[in-house]
């Protein structure tokens, strides 16, 4: 099985890593920690209700009637392409001349003559954004979220409500199976709606 590059959060060498796994050649657990990087990768994205990796995005958005739109998707790396056309055409002659729009990391686009339209899915928007490189703060998350779950599977448990540390033993709670910690960082990145 070959991890999905779109979404992973780590590596399978930085997961093994994280988890004092063997590394190459030693492949045992390879198919079992490429399945948890997925299944976390794709949990992480659920819970912030949006794509947190970096890829290209073609988006149809119903607008605000302002100059100011913001987009689900973000950090905004790069823009292709933005068409206003409340028929859905999409054509050239919809197409706005890139001089003529500003963009910031955050997912705001602000139109300098023009505004989005509030016709549904007028709007096409083809850029790029997500995390060309992933927070530390994330990727430890998502390497602290595959090693509680690698550790349930290596033990066969079900819930596990304690976790070991250096200096003993902390009770830590459990949502949806996820890990206090993790889900602590993650509530830094969940989606802020978009208009």
């Amino acid at each position: 099985m070959a991890i999905d590059s779109a979404n992973a959060l780590t590596t399978l060498i930085e997961a093994k890593a994280w988890l004092a796994v063997n590394p190459a050649p030693d492949t045992t657990y390879d198919s079992v920690i490429e399945k948890l990087i997925d299944s976390v990768s794709w949990q992480f994205n659920s819970f912030t209700n949006r794509l947190l990796k970096g890829r290209a995005i073609t988006g149809y958005y119903n607008g605000n009637g302002s100059d100011t739109f913001m987009t689900p998707e973000y950090p905004i790396n790069s823009i292709t392409s933005i068409n206003i056309d409340s028929d859905r055409e999409y054509g050239t002659d919809s197409l706005i001349d890139s001089d003529t729009y500003t963009y910031d990391s955050q997912g705001f686009i602000v139109l300098d003559s023009n505004t989005f339209s509030t016709s549904r899915q007028a709007n096409k928007i083809v850029y790029d954004a997500g995390y060309t490189t992933i927070p530390y703060n994330l990727n430890v998350a998502a390497l602290d979220q595959i090693k509680f779950l690698f550790r349930r599977h290596l033990n066969n448990q079900e819930g596990i409500s304690t976790e070991s540390t250096i200096n003993g033993s902390v009770t830590v709670t459990e949502v949806g199976e996820m890990l206090t910690s993790s889900l602590e960082i993650l509530k830094r990145y969940r989606r802020r709606d978009h208009v």
